[in-house]
């Protein structure tokens, strides 16, 4: 508790009192490094009074009491009033860390951006979030109430990197990347504090910490287990209600040993102490790291898997850590990284360097003598109070009163040209965003009145705003009108008598308030501000666009790398079926492929090179097209030898070692591979006319087989230059196809089908800009394909559409893990069914509505 007396160097702001490791320990890193400075600290406790998200904190929780123990000085819970009165007792105040500026967070509030915080102190945010990347959260009140208090601050620094443009391009404010504070403390700090723990797990033993556990991450730690070798689990609940949950889920685990007591001293001791750990947790994660355990980690979609991926990217381990929650023991068995063998170099180089430059940020930011400023440029901000206006004409009569300044339109005065208009402070900045609010009483007969910004200079005025009006009588009201300042020299706020008609008509002024705000956020307001239905499907329309084009220049970006083995492919194909149409041609012209063949060259000594297998059929297909070729030109006595010199000497072994059967060409009756025979020998009529959409299946298993011949009929498809884009996802696992088809949303009220497919298509097949289209075109030649292949095996199935927006396209992603290079086509839900259950007509129409024939003449 403080001493009502005692002044402080420091007070910080922030999540510590909540019941999870994750915020205690970050807070507790905070406090001590800042402590290591040499500045006194108070930790101030939730002011409360602003919303119901804001509650009073129990005394007897595990972060108090860890509080307590390690000798915190806090404040009590107070009224948020109450918070200007820390102005007397800290000089700097410290936001951070947490996603304290996530505006989604309903315990978000001013005391968060230090708003109480007076002139004569400093402010600081050390690592706070705004939470994930969107931007589209921050809504125009939020961003003009917020921007100016963050302007004020002395220095910023952010956890995320992303969130050094957010900062920039939201809030007008520069910040700094630090790591997260639970790295500004060594790891014996943390073994000393682990040291203290009143719970001491013995033995070589496999750690488990799930802050949302399932039975489905408790499989994954068994086969973890398994797989390792460990004859113990100990189980870390998770303070928050966690104890009961993870002590009824493993008990039928005999290894398991739930950890006996909640404290951050017990996590750290089981975390130090383990042989092994498996986790949910991002400061789980971290913890990982800062012990050098060998650890897994299952990215937590529910609490931000891009934390994971940029935490484990940063750590230099990538994605080797994950593991999936659907993860099955022979996944896990094949895991190579499942292992006790991992090297914390470069985890070891990023913690230390980033503490070490962390701190040195922390020290300038907390030195009285360090000057700063987060503002790129303060905005502008100003209220007049009972304006003072000046008109063009004797139409406008003025009085100013101490209610506000009253604007009266004179008989057969509501025409074009008779204006009026009040001086600001200041000239608003060419290209600068602005939201202006009107605090009146308008008096018009309109139901619309524009609002104009003025050049004194020129007289010549621009439309900002409109402000739509309701009919009846006139009523105190505040109106907002966002706009972009288009020219110089613009200084006035004008309205037009042309506005104003009927009985009494004009306004009474009380305020007009200008708050510069980022330009992209006044341009989301508008768009939204009278949005038309068309307008809505547009925006739509176009996000998801940009959405495409920036995931296939990701994709093409990424295939043309050295080490992307599926671009490579795609370029090696791309030559070789340009070669076999050269060489299926009636008219065969000798020596032809002067591009085709030095970049099917140039792409096949390149995967030499790197090491890639030869027997790839990608890389054999491409050999035995130029054996043919090479074989073809010797039959003519053609020399083509300037070509084959083109080879490696290493792709010219393989040429003239490859199976001619792999590529080149061959007489159209003839059978391209060998044909896979079905128990269902129905001719192609009644495949076609047979397919149905099927819903409701039996019980009865689906064989892998089964579907592996759909899949090898659907291979039979065309796609551009052989290319063979299409790719096919199979789900068995009850929960995922139900997870995966309650967001997709095309399957309630149906029992979840025994097997769901998902075929998408992948962008590193597809190579140049006019292909945007191709993935999709190959990729439903290919589906359709694949219906029919599922119904010449003897299953039923229903293709389900993919037609969604981004959101549910990454919660899919995220729980099937499919790369972003590969597009979703559709799903398709598959099984066994009754020949007699009921399916819908579907109706089709009459040729005639579909052919349409273009005759000659």
């Amino acid at each position: 508790m403080t001493d009502p007396a005692k002044t402080y160097d420091v007070a910080i702001l922030g999540w510590w009192y909540g019941k999870n490791y994750g915020s205690i320990l970050t807070y507790y890193g905070l406090n001590r490094a800042v402590e290591s400075l040499g500045r006194s600290v108070l930790m101030v406790h939730e002011p409360l009074g602003y919303n119901g998200y804001r509650v009073h904190w129990p005394t007897d929780i595990v972060s108090m009491d860890f509080a307590r123990r390690v000798g915190y000085e806090h404040t009590d819970q107070e009224h948020y009033s109450a918070l200007p009165r820390l102005n007397d007792v800290a000089r700097t105040f410290v936001v951070g860390s947490d996603q304290l500026w996530n505006p989604l967070i309903g315990r978000v509030n001013d005391d968060l951006f230090l708003d109480f915080v007076g002139p004569k102190n400093e402010r600081v945010a050390y690592g706070t979030s705004f939470g994930n990347r969107g931007t589209e959260k921050f809504k125009v009140p939020f961003v003009a109430k917020h921007s100016g208090h963050l302007q004020q601050f002395k220095a910023i620094s952010v956890r995320e990197e992303y969130a050094i443009d957010t900062a920039r391009d939201v809030f007008g404010v520069k910040a700094s990347l630090v790591v997260d504070p639970v790295f500004l403390l060594p790891q014996d700090h943390y073994s000393d504090l682990a040291d203290k723990a009143t719970v001491s797990p013995e033995g070589d033993y496999l750690a488990v910490f799930f802050l949302d556990p399932s039975a489905e991450k408790k499989a994954v730690a068994q086969a973890i287990a398994d797989k390792l070798g460990f004859d113990k689990i100990v189980i870390i609940p998770n303070p928050d209600e966690g104890r009961e949950k993870v002590t009824a889920l493993f008990a039928d685990e005999p290894r398991a040993e739930v950890l006996a007591e909640d404290a951050p001293e017990n996590f750290l001791r089981a975390y130090r102490d383990a042989g092994y750990v498996v986790t949910d947790s991002f400061h789980g994660s971290a913890f990982s790291a800062i012990f050098e355990k060998p650890f897994s980690s299952i990215y937590n979609a529910k609490r931000g898997a891009d934390r994971f991926k940029n935490l484990l990217a940063s750590l230099g381990f990538g994605d080797q850590r994950r593991v999936l929650e659907t993860d099955t023991t022979a996944t896990i068995a094949e895991n190579p990284y499942v292992t006790r063998d991992i090297d914390f170099t470069k985890a070891r180089e990023y913690i230390e360097s980033g503490r070490a430059s962390s701190l040195e940020w922390l020290k300038a930011a907390l030195d009285p003598g360090t000057p700063g400023s987060a503002a790129i440029r303060p905005f502008q901000r100003f209220t007049l109070t009972n304006p003072e206006f000046a008109a063009s004409s004797n139409a406008w009569r003025i009085s100013r009163k101490a209610t506000g300044t009253r604007l009266k339109v004179a008989r057969g005065g509501s025409v074009l040209g008779n204006l009026v208009w009040t001086d600001l402070p200041e000239v608003l900045t060419q290209g600068s965003a602005y939201q202006l609010t009107l605090d009146w009483t308008p008096r018009t007969d309109a139901r619309t009145v524009n609002v104009h910004v003025r050049n004194p200079e020129t007289g010549s005025f621009r439309v900002v705003g409109r402000v739509n009006l309701p009919e009846g009588a006139p009523e105190a009201r505040q109106d907002t009108v966002t706009f972009q300042v288009p020219d110089p020299g613009f200084s006035q706020v004008m309205l037009g008598a042309v506005h104003f008609s009927g009985r009494r008509a004009g306004a009474e002024i009380r305020s007009i308030a200008l708050q510069e705000i980022p330009a992209g956020v006044a341009a989301q307001a508008r768009r939204k501000a009278g949005k038309t239905p068309a307008q809505g499907f547009a925006k739509q329309a176009m996000a998801l666009a940009l959405a495409d084009q920036e995931r296939q220049v990701r994709s093409y970006e990424t295939a043309h790398k050295a080490s992307k083995v599926s671009g490579a492919r795609a370029r090696m194909i791309f030559h070789a079926h340009a070669i076999e149409k050269g060489l299926s041609r009636s008219n065969f012209r000798p020596g032809f492929g002067k591009i085709a063949v030095p970049g099917l060259a140039k792409e096949m000594n390149a995967w030499l090179s790197s090491g890639y297998s030869t027997d790839d059929p990608y890389v054999q297909s491409s050999a035995a097209v130029m054996k043919t070729y090479f074989d073809r030109h010797d039959a003519l006595r053609t020399d083509v030898s300037a070509f084959r010199q083109l080879f490696s000497g290493a792709a010219q072994d393989l040429i003239d070692t490859t199976r001619h059967h792999e590529g080149g060409v061959l007489p159209a009756a003839q059978i391209r591979e060998i044909r896979l025979e079905t128990d269902d020998h129905r001719g192609f009529l009644d495949v076609v006319y047979g397919r149905r959409s099927v819903r409701e299946f039996t019980d009865e298993p689906v064989s892998d087989e089964a579907v592996s011949r759909a899949v090898q009929i659907a291979m039979q498809s065309p796609s551009v230059c052989n290319r063979q884009a299409a790719r096919v996802h199979q789900f068995e696992d009850p929960q995922v196809i139900k997870s995966v088809l309650d967001i997709q949303g095309g399957f309630n009220g149906y029992e979840m089908p025994p097997r769901l497919l998902l075929v998408t298509a992948d962008l590193d097949a597809f190579l140049f800009a006019p292909e945007r289209n191709q993935p999709f075109v190959d990729g439903g030649l290919f589906m359709m394909s694949l219906l029919l292949g599922l119904t010449e095996s003897g299953l039923g199935s229903c293709s389900l559409n993919t037609a969604m927006g981004s959101a549910k396209e990454s919660a899919i992603r995220k729980i099937i893990d499919i790369p972003e290079n590969e597009v979703f086509i559709s799903f398709v839900a598959v099984g066994h069914y009754d020949q007699q259950v009921l399916v819908p007509r579907s109706k089709r129409t009459h040729v005639q509505d579909v052919l349409v024939r273009h005759t000659a003449g």
